[in-house]
């Protein structure tokens, strides 16, 4: 074989090599992000806070609006503040990841009439819907003298948003005036192949005044 055709036979090889050897891995650790999304109905206040790792290459935004990175916390850590109305659906974007999305569903404070009875047994339409299994709301009744507020726990799943106030559960509430307000919370899990999500989902309806009685 003569030189040439040696160097050319070492040529094939060295291609063959290079193109047929075991692929490298390229597969990393997920996308985490955990974090608190809370909107207040009395301010139209939505507030966010987001803790993405690894660090992305942009901050996250929520409905579009970015968040601000928070420096004295470290990388990764980020909030935002827009006064906006509220959005069933919730959009999230986290840079190299598909768009997420947080659906939803309100409360209502308006419903509760304006006096309730200790004696009796009300049965007050505080959601359209049933309460999910990861949600909850919780009715609070703060004392016009600012002393210890009652609060009644709603834990999901439930049928429909009925809340139903037994007398038993009354029993411990002073007669007299009172803010009554609802908290609904929301936890969202989720797990891919390249993102893994923990965000919990806060809503304060307005207060409004009402009276307990005997």
């Amino acid at each position: 074989m003569s030189p040439t055709s040696r160097l050319a036979v070492l040529l094939c090889l060295s291609t063959l090599l290079c193109t047929c050897g075991p692929a490298q891995n390229s597969s990393t650790e997920p996308t985490a992000v955990v974090g608190n999304i809370r909107y207040d109905e009395g301010t139209q206040l939505l507030e966010s806070n987001l803790t993405v790792s690894p660090v992305p290459t942009t901050a996250p935004a929520v409905l579009g609006t970015t968040l601000n990175p928070l420096t004295g916390m470290g990388l990764g850590h980020y909030r935002g503040r827009q006064q906006t109305k509220f959005e069933r659906v919730i959009d999230l974007s986290i840079a190299g990841q598909p768009a997420q999305v947080i659906r939803f569903s309100p409360p209502f404070i308006d419903s509760i009439p304006a006096v309730l009875s200790k004696s009796r047994t009300a049965k007050i339409l505080a959601m359209y819907e049933g309460l999910a299994e990861k949600e909850s709301l919780v009715l609070f009744l703060e004392p016009e003298d600012r002393s210890t507020p009652k609060r009644i726990l709603l834990q999901g799943p439930s049928n429909s948003g009925i809340l139903t106030l037994p007398k038993a559960t009354m029993s411990d509430v002073k007669p007299g005036r009172y803010a009554a307000y609802f908290i609904k919370q929301q936890l969202q899990k989720d797990s891919t192949a390249t993102l893994e999500t923990s965000l919990q989902t806060e809503y304060f309806t307005k207060s409004i005044p009402i009276e307990v009685k005997e």
